[in-house]
């Protein structure tokens, strides 16, 4: 099966990656899941996927420190990032997001229609 894209879903929390596969298998989407920073910066690496699902609160490495070492990577730093977060998306966040230049933000839980269309968006896919 030809997939249209392959995103790499970076959360500490294994159910967030599984809701998200199911989410976007529809769109006929692989998700492949890293269960933190460093394994996500890994496979990465080897094999930098069409856009990053990331999370921000994660203990050994946060999502930012992850941002931080794509961004400075030659293979990984134009490969777009979508941070999803449990937080609400304060004034300060947003401010944030807009100087770090990540190209979206989805709050959690989200609404499955949010994040495919946001999907869509940075990967310039038509939706169905």
């Amino acid at each position: 099966m030809e997939y249209r894209a392959r995103v790499l879903c970076i959360d500490d929390e294994p159910g967030v990656v599984e809701l998200v596969s199911l989410i976007l298998k529809s769109q006929n989407i692989l998700v492949e899941g890293a269960e933190g920073g460093t394994e996500g910066l890994a496979m990465m690496r080897k094999n930098p996927p069409d856009a990053v699902l990331l999370d921000i609160m994660m203990p050994e490495m946060d999502g930012w420190e992850v941002y931080k070492q794509m961004r400075a990577d030659e293979t990984l730093k134009n490969v777009p990032v979508i941070i999803l977060t449990a937080r609400n998306s304060s004034f300060e966040e947003i401010i944030a997001r807009e100087r770090a230049g990540v190209n979206d933000y989805v709050t959690k839980p989200f609404v499955p229609n949010d994040l495919r269309s946001s999907l869509s968006r940075i990967l310039g896919l038509a939706t169905s």
